[in-house]
């Protein structure tokens, strides 16, 4: 149990920035997000010490961190970032959970069930419940 961030990664710097916007509306300030987008030079792409500086953003203030990241590449790029971090810092690389979920629905549900509880075996299993809803009208 404790404190849960977020940190989302997209290969858009404007749809990370748009996403951080979109959840933090049914954010109570609780729950700490952090956008991770882009490659930083304004190019589409990820960035691993992007990545990396927002993870070791939330190490003093989270039990609990979770990745929702886009493509597949955003993936790899993670994986760059928690490797360097587990270097340096263990105590953080275990604290960092990445959520196999659509990154806009369940990064939304994520940061709405963290409000709620500090489950974070809860939390990810309402980000990831999102991949059975249909969009239908």
């Amino acid at each position: 149990m404790g404190k849960i961030g977020v940190v989302l990664i997209s290969h858009s710097e404007l749809i990370a920035n748009g996403l951080r916007d979109l959840v933090n509306e049914m954010n109570d300030g609780s729950v700490p997000v952090i956008a991770a987008g882009g490659t930083g030079d304004g190019r589409i792409g990820t960035n691993a010490n992007i990545i990396q500086e927002a993870l070791e953003s939330l190490e003093d203030s989270c039990d609990h961190i979770l990745i929702y990241a886009d493509l597949g590449s955003s993936l790899l790029s993670a994986a760059t970032a928690i490797d360097e971090i587990s270097e340096e810092n263990e105590e953080l690389a275990d604290k960092i959970q990445v959520v196999d979920a659509p990154i806009v629905e369940g990064a939304l549900a994520g940061v709405v069930q963290a409000c709620i509880t500090d489950d974070v075996n809860e939390v990810i299993e309402v980000s990831m419940s999102v991949k059975d809803q249909h969009k239908e009208i």
